[in-house]
This record gives structure tokens, sequence and C-alpha cells, in this order.
């Protein structure tokens, strides 16, 4: 989803290469790799001083999770969100990118057909928080139209009432 380089200046320009999201334990060892011991956490993604990030996206979702983070958003932050978009889009990417960034042309827009489904509204956070805070919208949206198609399923294949002849 995203790609990012991290140089350690302090470590005579030690650089890391690494893909969000990953497993937050090896993130901290990827870090560890080139001298950087201070908890990811606490790393923003603009980087220090010392250490520079350069995140770049690899698919179009990428870009779209890059164009909403805040300057004081930290790279564990970046992964989590990551984490949950992937968890939360099985399937693609499409109908939450349009969710995040609708279509001026609604036939074109894949959301608008679940926009029904949608019980909460959109987040006003900002940065990481707000990803993942629409990214759990989104899969609430999921489950609310995977529920009704189930129930229009299930009312269609019913069987009839008892009418009193024995079986």
């Amino acid at each position: 989803m995203i790609t990012g380089v991290i140089k350690n200046n302090a470590r005579t320009g030690s650089t890391l290469i690494v893909t969000l999201p990953c497993n937050l334990y090896d993130l901290r060892d990827h870090l560890a790799s080139i001298g950087i011991t201070s908890e990811a956490s606490k790393l923003t993604v603009g980087g220090t001083e010392n250490i520079k990030v350069q995140l770049a996206a690899e698919e179009p979702v990428g870009e779209l999770v890059l164009s909403k983070l805040a300057q004081d958003d930290t790279l564990t932050g970046l992964n989590v969100a990551c984490q949950e978009i992937r968890k939360n889009c099985p399937y693609g990417y499409e109908e939450f990118m349009d969710m995040l960034s609708p279509k001026k042309d609604v036939l074109r827009d894949r959301f608008h057909f679940y926009q029904q489904y949608c019980t909460t509204p959109p987040s006003t956070a900002t940065g990481v928080k707000y990803l993942i805070e629409e990214a759990d919208r989104y899969r609430i949206t999921m489950e609310n139209y995977t529920r009704a198609c189930k129930a229009a399923e299930d009312e269609e294949y019913e069987l009839p009432e008892d009418d009193g002849w024995e079986r």
C-alpha cells in the first residue's frame, strides 16, 4: 500500500525501505536495524532533524491515505490505519475510496449503491484517526448491506406458513 524510505542521518546515513502495512514488531525491528531505537509510535511521518521519512504510494488507495495524513501522525499510526483499511476492504478498495472522495458522476461512484446502508456519519477527525474511523464506518456499512441481503434472501426462500395440512 505504502512504501517508506527512512534514513537515519545520525548513524552515517543508514537507510531502510519498508512496506506498510507490516507487523508492528517487524516495523520496530526494521527501524532498529538502522539504529533508530526510539519507538515508532513517537516517530512522525514527517521525520525529525536526524531521521528523514519519505512516503510513497504503491497504489491509488495509498495515494488517498497519504493525502489524508497530518504532519504529527506517527509511523505506528499510519501502519495501523493501513492494516485497518486492508482488513476492512478484503475485496478491493474502490468503494472505500469512493466513500472518502465521492465521484461527481453518481453512475461511476461505486459507494453510492451502499450509501443507504451507511448508518454512521462521516468522521470529523483528521489524519490517521480519520482514516481508522472511516475504515470502521466502511466496515459497518458493508455489514449492514450483508445483513440486508441475507434478510431479503431469507424472506424470498421462507417456507410457507402451515396451512392446516399434515405433512
